[in-house]
């Protein structure tokens, strides 16, 4: 998607409120954006295990046998050392509260500890989740699809939307018979010009075809968008 403004006259309160964004000169603004979508190769997964009991000891021995099996379970699934954090167990006191008597009543010790994975083999996942919860895992947190190329795609979209921008300026230069003389300034974020950008429907898009070992019937996790803005000032002169 572009955003395009000319500017042939700056006001007043562009050179006070808006001094260095935009220049006090003949300009226009442009925004450059790109999307690439691809197919998730990985899963974030946070789990725990939850045990309730007035015997602490015995909740407590429960949530770690528990928990051991899970990290087992995880290294079986091919998970990394650095893909498996464990947390430390939590105790905290359950009450509820009894509307015949009006008082709180102690229900138990709250035991509970939290396992986040990172699964870069997406086929295994819905075996490993129900493997986990056979084994006790009463809780599942959340659940993310990721790509391992993340940060490639992001800088390669960057770049489209960057080259989105300068094709926009030379085509709007061109349709309203001016001449591009120089960047005055770009940024990957809005700039504070105080006005609202006109806005096109084109917008530079890439399917990312390596998607590693995507399975599609795995949960429908679907395709993740990694999307990229850029923003520039372009000085410009009448032909």
């Amino acid at each position: 998607m572009r955003t395009l403004i000319f500017s042939a006259i700056v006001t007043v309160m562009s050179v006070n409120a808006y001094a260095g964004t935009t220049p006090d000169a003949p300009h226009i603004y442009i925004q450059g954006q790109a999307q690439i979508t691809t197919l998730p190769d990985n899963v974030k997964l946070s789990v725990a295990i939850v045990e309730i009991e007035k015997d602490v000891m015995g909740a407590k021995q429960k949530a770690d046998e528990t928990m051991a099996k899970a990290i087992k379970l995880a290294k079986q699934a091919g998970i990394d050392e650095k893909g498996i954090h464990a947390s430390q167990i939590s105790i905290n006191r359950d009450n509820h509260y009894n509307r015949d008597t009006g008082k709180q009543e102690f229900i138990g010790f709250r035991v509970s500890r939290t396992l986040s994975l990172t699964l870069t083999d997406i086929k295994k996942y819905p075996v490993l989740l129900q493997n986990l919860v056979n084994a006790g895992i009463n809780e599942i947190n959340q659940t993310q699809f990721t790509s391992s190329k993340h940060a490639e795609l992001e800088k390669k979209a960057q770049k489209m939307a960057i080259a989105d921008a300068q094709s926009a300026a030379k085509e709007f230069a061109t349709d309203y018979g001016v001449t591009i003389k120089g960047l005055y300034s770009a940024s990957s974020n809005p700039l504070n010009t105080g006005v609202q950008p006109y806005m096109r429907a084109e917008k530079a898009v890439m399917l990312d075809s390596n998607a590693g070992n995507y399975v599609p019937d795995a949960y429908h996790a679907g395709e993740i968008t990694i999307s990229a803005s850029s923003y520039a000032v372009y000085l410009i002169e009448n032909d």
